[in-house]
């Protein structure tokens, strides 16, 4: 009943404009400083030819909210006064532009060239920013997937191959962001991100623009803690544009890598497509169609640790039985000790992609209007897996829709309705040359074959608008939004061989071996509700708030047939949850108070903003993890210390005896986050930033083992289940304290730049954050886990710019040339990306007999660390990073005493310029040729060095040796020097 009060308190407000559109407000004043009411505003798309109209309220205050973005003329009139005509207002994604005016008593026109927005914020306190279209079409980047330009917005770390999962903020999961395309859904609904590196999701060439918001965002924006990530797509306009382009790279122009042995991987690759926008009716209806599509074809580099030829001699003539598992590895050409040899190869990796986007607006009248858009992409891959030169595959498909409405019911009330539809059709697998996974430490890990079933789906029904009121703007919304996920994962039997060391090997001693079987298509089911009421309060001229109260109802994951068996061991007496109890329990109380206030004091002319912010945060965490007790309905069971060869039918009944256990009373994820600014803009449409934000994360994921032996007893707490079944809960902390400083300059000069510095230390007990977590090496202690975070990124830069170059006809330089002459002088632009950041902390790791340990729960073992000897060599190199000396064996029945994440990777720098000339060849229709050059001074690259420890003078599983690239991927950051060329035709 209290649910029900609230909806319907809520429901009752006017609700607000959407966040991937602008807002334009401000105070209409006469020349003594009045207010005046009444005033009558006009505002024009220079687009579209579109008219918005409004009027100033008792308060002088007028507010046009939910405007498409682009740039427009506002035409101001008042009985008695001036006409004021305002011309090149721009309004970005997500933005609220202050445009206050100071009418003159007189008669006549009188019009004001509005410099581009410096990009001063006067509305909220919260860190993020916007991508402009001519960014995401013009930069640099590998792979032409718009998630690499996310690393250019304060806050937002990427840690670079180019993919979704990659692009984290504020210390949180890749899990807690939230990915909106036209303000609906576009995530890859299992898990936040699309978990394939799909580049066209969202082609570049059909975004207008993009923001994300890092931290401390006001109350219409959640549903999980983390980054809010809005996409706008391109809209058609009152005359007709298009272009069409190809991109293509070829190994010939690449370098090799440096971990290749001298190989050039072979690679084709081609980007093309085309687009067009335009008036179906004039300033009635407008449509925009974009198609682009990618070829891939790489042989890919390989590599890793086999079996020498005399241990395999040895293995023959000591465990013939274990011969076909040890001919399965490749035979290797470099030796490294008397066991390993280090192998090269390469492998065929070819990906295909088709992306379309279809979008119609409709201008029905002066106070509705409607717009419909569809997209979609089909991804098909198939590669090599670790060594293993027969092929995985995955095909994956991401169709989404969106329908708005959008009615202005008075000058001060407008709702915006609209329904989305995004959904995820996902096949994976691989062929492989054994049935079961095959560890043994240290050569490289055969895969399985098994692989999943997917066809999710997520609905979104939201109703937003606004409604003003003297100088408060009040806001406030609902979302519904309902989930399905159909899988079956896995879709063939996973089972798992794993063996600690070669002399294990040698006796046959299987450590574990895990078997689950396949499952059948389940579907998940949830439902999530969200509520929000918000007040853009305007204390004065130069003192904004924003204070509002956000509501979230995360639901309640189910099948739908009822199927799921809920394990929880600390809640349930017999381990095994009855039916009657729900997979979890719903939090009821996710209230979510978020405030921000921008000040921009007279005494600085309003080129300062100083802003501070305060919120909370909730997320659930990954939906896919979820839903562990429909995989607990298939065979699943773990069996120690025995000897190959094992059936997945000996002896084993159906019951699931190694489950995926869950806390049934889970805790929602509750980030409280702070920030601190100061603004100043220092040049021409240029902004410099100083922030401060902090983040204090309660109930974050983690991920951990129990049914330990008591090592009083010697018994197992939970009989009949293996040791270590998988248990999860929402008990850790996670805590991220960062300096951030960027320096922002607008287009409009001919120079855009955008720089961006983070200092940050981020701290966990191993869960980072939505279905992110490390399993603890004693489940008893998870203090004794607490250290940086396995994605504290301490320093991380990025820069960009665009610079028109200022030479030929009307440029400061060569301005008076002839028009032939600037056909070939004129129309250059340099395009740059840099990037530089700092290496991830890693975890130092032993193989450890199941028996040493206390509890014989064989999770993450760490070394003892030896005292006053250094953790890294005094010359590192590839072959040596880290220290092998630096550590010890524990002695039986204790655990390692070396701290977790103790050591880090090596950082990565590269420099990407590009460089466009654009060829006039009539009015209004151009070619422009483009090069670029990724990794440009062919840096090397280096990847994570082992940090598996062994005890041993010869260094027996290769601890320190960094044996792979940073990216083996031939996208994203931290690949060789690889150049590409491209042709654009424009009209």
């Amino acid at each position: 009943m209290k649910k029900l009060l609230l909806f319907l308190l809520l429901a009752s407000l006017p609700v607000m404009a959407q966040t991937d559109r602008g807002t334009l407000t401000g105070t209409i004043t006469d020349p003594s400083g009045r207010r005046i009411a009444g005033a009558e505003l006009a505002i024009t798309s220079f687009r579209t030819g579109l008219e918005t109209f409004v009027s100033t309220n008792k308060s002088g205050v007028y507010s046009a909210p939910s405007l498409e973005t682009g740039t427009y003329q506002v035409s101001i009139e008042a009985q008695g006064f001036t006409t004021l005509r305002f011309n090149n207002v721009a309004l970005d994604v997500g933005q609220i532009r202050t445009l206050d005016a100071r009418l003159s008593v007189a008669g006549g026109v009188t019009e004001i060239n509005v410099q581009p927005d410096s990009g001063l914020s006067r509305s909220s306190g919260e860190i993020g920013g916007v991508v402009h279209g001519q960014q995401a079409t013009d930069l640099p980047i590998n792979g032409r997937s718009f998630t690499g330009l996310i690393s250019l917005i304060p806050g937002a770390i990427d840690s670079g191959t180019g993919q979704m999962q990659d692009v984290r903020f504020a210390g949180l999961s890749d899990e807690d962001n939230v990915w909106h395309l036209d303000g609906v859904d576009n995530s890859g609904i299992n898990n936040s991100f699309v978990d394939v590196n799909m580049r066209l999701l969202v082609s570049t060439e059909a975004i207008a623009e993009f923001r994300a918001n890092s931290v401390a965002y006001s109350a219409d924006q959640g549903g999980a803690p983390g980054g809010q990530i809005e996409v706008s797509s391109k809209t058609g306009g009152d005359k007709f544009t298009g272009a069409a382009w190809e991109f293509i790279r070829n190994s010939i122009f690449d370098a090799s890598p440096w971990d290749s042995a001298g190989q050039l991987p072979a690679l084709k690759y081609n980007d093309f497509g085309a687009n067009l926008g335009g008036p179906i009716l004039k300033k009635k209806l407008f449509f925009f169609v974009n198609y682009e599509g990618l070829r891939q074809d790489i042989n890919q580099v390989l590599s890793g640790f086999v079996p020498s030829t005399s241990f395999r001699a040895e293995v023959a003539a000591d465990q013939p039985i274990l011969a076909p598992l040890i001919d399965a590895f490749p035979l290797g050409q470099v030796p490294y000790s008397a066991e390993v040899t280090r192998w090269f190869g390469s492998g065929p990796q070819v990906t295909q992609e088709n992306s379309g986007l279809a979008r119609a607006d409709w201008h029905i009248n002066d106070k509705m209007s409607a717009f419909a858009r569809f997209n979609t992409d089909a991804f098909t891959q198939s590669k090599p897996d670790h060594i293993n030169p027969l092929t995985g595959f995955h095909n994956e498909s991401e169709p989404s829709a969106v329908i708005g409405l959008q009615n202005t019911f008075s000058p001060t009330f407008l709702n915006d309705f609209r329904y989305g539809f995004n959904r995820t059709v996902s096949l994976e697998g691989q062929t492989t040359p054994l049935p079961f996974l095959l560890s043994i430490s240290p050569f490289v890990t055969l895969d399985t074959s098994s692989g999943t079933t997917r066809n999710d789906n997520t609905f979104s029904f939201i109703d937003d608008a606004t409604f003003q009121h003297g100088r408060h703007t009040i806001k406030a919304g609902i979302t519904f939004l309902a989930m399905q996920e159909n899988k079956a994962s896995p879709n063939s039997p996973d089972w798992e061989l794993t063996y600690n060391s070669t002399q294990d090997f040698l006796n046959n001693a299987i450590d574990s071996d895990y078997y689950r079987g396949a499952n059948p298509l389940t579907g998940a089911r949830m439902k999530e509700t969200y509520l929000y009421v918000l007040d853009q309060f305007k204390a004065s001229q130069t003192l904004n708030m924003n204070v509002g109260l956000r509501y979230e109802y995360f639901g309640q994951d189910h099948e739908v047939q009822g199927r799921g068996v809920s394990v929880d061991p600390l809640h349930c007496p017999d381990v095994i949850c009855p039916k009657s109890v729900p997979w979890y329990y719903p939090n009821l109380l996710d209230f979510s108070p978020r405030i921000s206030v921008a000040w921009a004091p007279e005494a600085l002319h309003g080129k300062t903003a100083i802003r501070a912010g305060f919120g909370i945060y909730y997320g659930n965490g990954q939906f896919g993890s979820l839903g562990d007790p429909i995989g607990n309905i298939s065979t699943d069971y773990t069996l120690y210390n025995v000897s190959y060869p094992v059936y997945p039918d000996s002896g084993v009944g159906q019951s699931s005896n190694s489950p995926t256990g869950a806390d049934i009373h889970r805790k929602d994820t509750a980030s409280n986050e702070w920030t601190l600014s100061i603004q100043q803009q220092v040049a021409r449409q240029t902004i410099f930033q100083a922030a401060y934000f902090g983040t204090a994360v309660e109930h974050v994921f983690n991920d951990t083992a129990i049914n330990g032996v008591n090592p009083v007893t010697g018994l197992l707490p939970y009989p009949g289940f293996a040791p270590g079944f998988e248990y999860k809960e929402f008990t850790n902390h996670a805590s991220t304290n960062a300096f951030q400083a960027s320096l922002q300059r607008n287009f409009s000069t001919g120079l855009l730049l955008s720089l961006n510095y983070e200092f940050s230390h981020s701290i966990n007990n191993g869960g980072i954050g939505g279905g992110e977590s490390d399993t603890p090496q004693n489940i008893n202690c998870l203090r004794c886990e607490r250290a940086s975070s396995d994605q504290d990124m301490r320093h991380y830069f990025t820069a960009s710019s665009v610079w028109q170059l200022p030479i030929g006809r009307g440029h400061a330089f060569l301005g008076g040339v002839s028009r032939f002459t600037n056909t070939f002088i004129g129309g250059w632009q340099l395009s740059t990306i840099l990037s530089a950041r700092s290496g991830l902390p890693l975890n130092v790791t032993v193989n450890r007999d199941t028996s040493d340990l206390p509890d014989q729960l064989n999770q993450n073992q760490r070394p003892d660390r030896v005292p006053g000897v250094p953790l890294y060599p005094r010359h590192k190199t590839t072959d040596l990073w880290l220290n092998p000396a630096a550590f010890a064996l524990p002695q039986t029945g204790t655990w390692g005493n070396l701290g977790r994440n103790a050591v880090r990777a090596p950082g990565v720098w590269q420099i990407d310029p590009s460089l466009s000339k654009h060829f006039p060849l009539a009015d209004q229709i151009g070619l422009t040729f483009r090069a670029e050059a990724f990794n440009v001074f062919n840096g090397a690259q280096y990847g994570q060095p082992n940090t598996n420890w062994a005890p041993g003078a010869d260094n027996p599983n290769g601890y320190g040796l960094i044996s792979s690239s940073y990216n083996t991927s031939p996208t994203g950051t931290g690949t060789p020097r690889e150049l590409q060329f491209g042709l654009k035709l424009e009209f």
